[in-house]
């Protein structure tokens, strides 16, 4: 990816600007440096592409209605910030691509399709 594709991305460098991206549905999300180490620990990440086709053909393509009810109760009774809670409910709508050691890039599922 070169740096001219990179220019319309959002870059987040901290857990606001990241659920700030997420709550204005950014095409493109990059998670840098110092806070990619914390994105990872803290952040339920969404299901890989692979992952969701298999659980959708495992369930006749209903699982995605019931697992997105299933989460949001799970999430609303677990422990950790509200700040995080927004932001592990919101990167449900994006894929997840490490770019390197030192980024990872969300974007948008629609854009897939």
């Amino acid at each position: 990816m070169g740096l001219k594709e990179r220019e319309d991305y959002y870059k987040a460098n901290n857990a606001e600007e990241l659920l700030y991206a997420l709550k204005n549905k950014e095409s493109y999300i990059i998670i840098q440096d110092d806070f990619k180490k914390e994105f990872e620990e803290n952040t339920q990440l969404p299901l890989t592409e692979t992952e969701e086709i298999g659980f959708q053909l495992g369930f006749g393509g209903t699982a995605g209605i019931w697992s997105e009810i299933f989460f949001q109760i799970i999430n609303a009774s677990s422990k950790g910030s509200k700040q995080q809670k927004k932001i592990d409910s919101k990167i449900r709508k994006y894929n997840v691509k490490k770019l390197n050691e030192n980024e990872i890039l969300l974007y948008l599922r629609q854009l897939d399709y």
